[in-house]
């Protein structure tokens, strides 16, 4: 197996300390002005949405020209970036935290000005956390797909058709997937806390019929007849971030969790992570391998194949729990690295220690075939700095920070 090791580098500070609630939220990735490399978005949940401008080969380590997007936001994470209107601009997609019930878009103007903010959808209940977008209506269109958490009842999954125009506020075609979706928070000795809304949304065929289904938490939905049908795969993840790949090569799909804030919501023994793979009836309980336990919040979960052997490895990373100062207590946060042997098995590495991660991106930032995670804390001393860890070639086994 080919090695990698992973070499941090901070290449922007978006400091967004205002307002009741100062705090990074969103963070993607897309191209922003048409030079075809990859830009970074930031957003925060009381003040600037900004994008960091990729300086170009050769110098993506140095600091990254900050341009505004809207001088003022409330947004929660798992936002999205795509090209809305057939520009060849990346257009960005947030929603609202518990204090607002919206979806928005901001329409990319190609030009250094302000942005234009439009309403998607507003749905009466607050609280957005995911958002992506895929083919869930597999007719070949586009559909953004959003976790609507709300105050109490569950999680609602939402699906809405990216219409032709995708100017018209709100969008017209949003369909409900699902309602009440909640898991049950349980203690050390198991003892039930509350029901947690779920977390975690993705897209992509999970039952091997060559169609989309979509995956919320400890769910997935697969399109019958025009409506969705529901089932559930595992039980005991709460708010999870949420993966399709095939991770042990045998051309099947496989579910990944990470507990994204178990101990935020009272897990104190942390959260874990593992995938899940499907029996002969894709309807029935599904198989855990576990990968972590004891997480401190991890809150970054990716895949993709960083040694280049074809096989889907995975970065799990802690956001770590804060203290009343935004430092960390209990241990340092980590973000682990999971190559792939093959069949399922992994060797585990800490790509990094000391500095969390919330809602990092996996992506090829330096065009050298190699994906670089994206990302930035949420807490800490860093928590304003936007980080790339670089993937680099190894020639020995094994991984270094």
């Amino acid at each position: 197996m080919s090695a990698v090791r992973f070499v941090k580098r901070s290449v922007a500070m978006v400091v967004n300390d205002f307002g009741r609630y100062p705090m990074n939220t969103f963070l993607a990735v897309g191209d922003a002005n048409g030079d075809s490399r990859k830009d970074i978005v930031v957003g925060a949940r009381d003040g600037r949405m900004v994008w960091l401008e990729n300086p170009g080969p050769g110098r993506e380590s140095e600091v990254w020209k900050e341009h505004l997007i809207d001088p003022s936001v409330q947004v929660e994470c798992g936002g999205s970036v795509a090209d809305l209107t057939g520009s060849g601009l990346s257009d960005v997609i947030a929603a609202g935290d518990w204090r607002c019930d919206e979806i928005w878009w901001w329409e990319n103007p190609g030009k250094n000005i302000s942005w234009k903010k439009r309403l998607v959808l507003k749905t009466g209940r607050p609280k957005f956390h995911d958002t992506v977008i895929g083919d869930a209506f597999n007719d070949g269109s586009r559909a953004l797909v959003a976790t609507n958490q709300g105050r109490e009842g569950g999680t609602a999954v939402w699906c809405l058709r990216i219409p032709d125009n995708p100017r018209q506020s709100p969008w017209s075609d949003a369909r409900i997937v699902a309602e009440g979706l909640a898991e049950e928070v349980t203690g050390p000795d198991g003892t039930v806390l509350k029901l947690q809304p779920e977390e975690g949304i993705a897209v992509g065929d999970v039952d091997g019929d060559g169609r989309n289904e979509i995956v919320c938490g400890t769910h997935w939905f697969r399109q019958e007849k025009g409506a969705w049908r529901g089932f559930q795969f595992c039980r005991g993840y709460v708010t999870t971030k949420v993966a399709i790949a095939d991770i042990d090569g045998d051309g099947q799909n496989e579910i990944l969790l990470s507990e994204g804030d178990p101990c935020i919501c009272g897990k104190t023994q942390g959260g874990k992570a593992a995938w899940f793979k499907p029996g002969k009836r894709t309807e029935d309980p599904w198989e855990e391998h576990l990968l972590e336990e004891g997480l401190l919040d991890g809150h970054t979960l990716c895949v993709a194949d960083f040694t280049g052997n074809g096989l889907v490895d995975i970065v799990i990373g802690e956001i770590g729990v804060a203290d009343d100062v935004r430092g960390y207590r209990i241990r340092p946060p980590r973000i682990y690295a999971f190559l792939n042997n093959g069949q399922g098995r992994f060797c585990r590495s800490v790509i990094d220690e000391g500095t969390g991660i919330h809602d990092g991106v996996l992506c090829d930032i330096d065009g050298d075939g190699r994906p670089d995670l994206v990302g930035r804390p949420l807490h800490g001393r860093e928590r304003w700095r936007v980080h790339i860890y670089w993937t680099r070639a190894e020639s020995s086994q094994g991984l270094s920070g």
